[in-house]
């Protein structure tokens, strides 16, 4: 197992991509920490509660990641959200809303594990998308967010950064780019706009939630330790064909 008595956090992993790499780490031998905003208090390790949007939510559960556990070896930053609203159609305070939690928590949960990552030669998996290394296909019926697809750029370049600013410190940061996967995230699109979407990809399907967390568990492993500062797309193709 390549991850045996790793011990690793998970954020956004009440359901969706978070819960099958959460899965997917656990299998490979890992001491998962399940955290999400929906999980009402500290069922450790599974359910664990934490908004990513609030600093003092970060620094308690920080205190409570150092007391039962007493390191950290891997954390991935999935929680993520996104609104249908394009350009003029968003309204300010849920771009805000969206940038403090696809962004700013990502950034925050950087900052504050960035010692305790040091302490164990640890890395961060920020997730991504390729909606932040490009645009959405143009639909009247099913906008795309733009607060998601400027935050996910974002989380993209806080990757490149952050691999360059912590490689002294033995601390690697990558991200995975998802795809087009079948999550609630495009539950709401009609088939047809779905179509539109995984035709860009040469596959020719939606990615399942499953796919994703071998690529995560690459990163997180000793396999990946010369890997730093990465974008993977796990898409599919989409990117190479766009």
């Amino acid at each position: 197992m390549t991850l045996r008595n790793k011990v690793v956090v998970v954020t956004g992993a009440a359901r969706g991509l978070g819960s099958a790499v959460a899965d997917r780490l656990r299998t490979a031998g890992a001491h998962v920490i399940r955290a999400d905003l929906s999980f009402p208090g500290d069922d450790w390790p599974d359910r664990v509660a934490l908004d990513v949007a609030d600093a003092d939510s970060w620094e308690r559960f920080a205190a409570r990641v150092r007391e039962r556990a007493g390191r950290l070896d891997v954390l991935v930053n999935n929680a993520g959200i996104s609104a249908r609203a394009d350009v003029v159609g968003t309204d300010d305070e849920d771009f805000a809303h969206i940038l403090r939690v696809n962004v700013w928590g990502v950034w925050r949960g950087i900052k504050t594990f960035a010692d305790d990552l040091a302490a164990t030669g640890g890395c961060v998996i920020n997730v991504g998308s390729i909606y932040g290394a490009t645009t959405a296909p143009p639909s009247r019926v099913s906008p795309s967010s733009v607060a998601y697809q400027a935050g996910k750029a974002a989380v993209h370049q806080i990757t490149k950064v952050a691999a360059v600013e912590l490689a002294p410190r033995g601390v690697r940061v990558n991200a995975v780019l998802p795809g087009v996967f079948r999550t609630e995230l495009l539950a709401d699109l009609p088939p047809e706009e779905l179509q539109v979407r995984v035709g860009g990809a040469p596959l020719g399907r939606p990615g399942e939630s499953a796919e994703l967390g071998p690529v995560v568990e690459l990163l997180a492993g000793p396999g990946a330790s010369f890997v730093t500062g990465a974008l993977i797309p796990v898409d599919g193709g989409y990117l190479a064909a766009s």
